[in-house]
């Protein structure tokens, strides 16, 4: 029996199914005649689940087969899934499925053939999908056969089917395609503005079929998607998935803060973890009222990714500039045996802060060629301030010494004569106090639009904003982590740089106020403890006198350098 999709022009036949699954000598084969087989090739254009179990021999649990079969009648399906039960491979299944046997829509009188966009927060997140993909493709020379175009951006068949791959990143511009499946990888890590604004339109006048899938996190659109009565959402805790080992669960239990266990193997959203920089702080400043109307935190310029980029014209220009006056200030955070080291440098002395140079050193890379090529970025950029993570492998630091690295350690005396009570720069032990510091001060800067990230760096502004915190009442103390499946090297090498770093001071009285004073109203409903205090709007002036009745009012008053900030109801982390 021959089975065609005549709209895909895709034949399987009994031979096929036979040879694909290894020859007739396997047992799933050995019991079924070919009659039976053809029942079974008959229906794979309308059985998704069928195809991928028989022909591409990837074994479905439970859940992921209502995940599958759910396609077939709802508009919207949401796969909530614990990490390490097949989600990516799943869909990437079920991509190559529809990619031959999708019929596509007609719209207004005109027939699209199936256009499938592939979405995630950033392209390495794409690039994961389109590997799943091709490794299916590559396996049978069945499905081979019907590409005719095959690469990181497009999968194009010889039926006119096709699958797109976009990064869904802060600052990429992805409007315009037009689509009949949607599919959102990690839906919880893309902002708000591209979800509502890019990335659903693009079925608006296909009625596009979407699926997502995430791990919760905050109670953003991923949150208001699967509370919405018409999504269907399949939730797959790891108990109700047989591929998972109980001892790797148990080491997970063990190694990981109970919230973000709770998030990724339990599939809950919580709150007692928050994100340390909320994604609203990438988006534009759409408030009219606000004196930040307009302002970005993101912008499209280059910055230096390789040591190879830094050729003598290169050199000269960043010299040159320092003659001038330029500032820099640099930041190293060493790896360990699974994360990168990172080096990372920004230009202070102008507006916004902006990034010259992050280098992520590949793994296994000796310290010694690590400091010898910080030393080599060192004395082109003279930075100011020079901050590396002095947590462990405090030999390191002794061999950025040796290659003319002046790191300052604890230790040592200051010119004055004075001894350093504690290191604010140079060699800098990774405290959750220090941390807390240093997550403040880049919220500040945030907060203000003086700092402001390529929009490029899509690794970086990953990391910035899959930073969660979770807060202990008894120690009082914020501890920090990433999910499980990321890292943040080159999020701690930026904060390193940036660590003292001021926000400028303005002529208008300073005001503090919450930041996520909203947020937690909005999402959290309950009064949770803030992680950082955010300063708007300056006023510089003498330390005077303040009258008891003021002292005792609603407000408290502190100076520093001779300027005096007012807060209202504020706990700040690190007191």
């Amino acid at each position: 029996m021959e089975i065609e999709n005549k709209q895909v022009n895709v034949t399987f036949t009994e031979e096929d199914l036979v040879v694909n699954l290894g020859g007739e000598d396997k047992p799933y084969v050995e019991h079924v005649d070919l009659d039976e087989i053809s029942l079974l090739i008959s229906r794979f254009p309308d059985d998704p689940a069928l195809f991928i179990e028989t022909f591409l021999e990837r074994s479905l649990s439970a859940k992921q087969k209502v995940f599958i079969d759910s396609t077939k009648v709802h508009k919207h399906v949401v796969a909530i899934w614990s990490r390490q039960t097949g989600k990516s491979t799943v869909i990437a299944s079920y991509i190559v499925w529809r990619l031959l046997f999708g019929k596509g829509c007609d719209v207004n009188g005109e027939h699209i053939d199936e256009n499938i966009v592939v979405v995630a927060p950033i392209k390495d997140q794409v690039d994961n999908i389109y590997a799943k993909i091709d490794v299916l493709i590559n396996r049978s020379d069945y499905i081979e056969q019907f590409i005719k175009k095959r690469n990181s951006l497009k999968i194009v068949a010889k039926n006119g089917n096709r699958v797109t791959f976009i990064s869904a990143s802060p600052g990429s511009h992805i409007r315009g395609a037009t689509a009949t499946c949607i599919v959102i990888d990690e839906t919880q890590d893309v902002l708000d503005s591209k979800y509502y604004a890019d990335i659903l339109p693009f079925g608006s006048t296909t009625n596009a079929l979407i699926i997502e899938a995430g791990t919760p996190k905050i109670k953003n659109h991923f949150y208001r998607t699967i509370i919405a009565k018409d999504i269907k959402v399949v939730k797959q805790m790891y108990f109700e998935c047989p591929f998972l080992s109980e001892e790797f669960i148990a080491k997970q239990k063990a190694n990981m803060p109970e919230s973000l266990f709770r998030q990724e193997y339990m599939c809950e959203f919580i709150e007692e973890g928050v994100l340390a920089f909320p994604s609203r702080l990438f988006e534009k400043n759409v408030d009219g009222s606000s004196p930040y109307f307009g302002s970005w935190n993101l912008e499209e310029y280059d910055y230096i990714k390789t040591i190879e980029e830094i050729t003598e014209t290169v050199r000269v220009k960043y010299l040159e500039a320092s003659a001038k006056g330029a500032v820099y200030v640099a930041g190293e955070d060493l790896g360990r045996q699974n994360d990168h080291t990172v080096l990372s440098v920004f230009r202070t002395d102008t507006r916004p802060i902006r990034l010259e140079l992050q280098i992520i050193f590949p793994l296994g890379l000796d310290y010694i060629e690590i400091a010898e090529k910080t030393a080599f970025v060192y004395n082109i950029f003279k930075p100011h301030e020079f901050n590396v993570d002095y947590s462990s492998e405090k030999s390191f630091v002794d061999i950025l010494r040796s290659k003319g690295v002046p790191v300052i350690l604890a230790e040592e005396k200051r010119k004055t004569g004075g001894f350093r009570k504690k290191n604010t720069t140079g060699a800098l032990a990774f405290t959750q106090r220090m941390k807390t510091e240093m997550v403040n001060n880049a919220r500040v800067l945030l907060e203000k639009y003086e700092l402001q990230l390529p929009v490029t760096a899509e690794l970086l502004l990953s990391q910035f904003m899959n930073q969660q915190f979770e807060y202990n009442e008894l120690t009082k103390k914020y501890k920090y982590y990433h999910p499980s499946n990321e890292h943040d090297d080159a999020l701690w090498s930026s904060l390193l740089a940036i660590k003292n770093v001021k926000g400028e001071i303005g002529d208008e009285r300073a005001k503090f106020v919450n930041p996520w004073a909203k947020y937690d109203e909005e999402v959290h409903n309950k009064n949770q403890k803030d992680v950082v205090s955010v300063q708007s709007n300056y006023n510089r002036r003498r330390d005077s006198y303040s009258p008891s009745e003021f002292r005792r009012g609603h407000s408290k008053i502190f100076s520093s350098s001779r300027i005096k900030y007012e807060m209202h109801d504020i706990s700040i982390a690190c007191s």
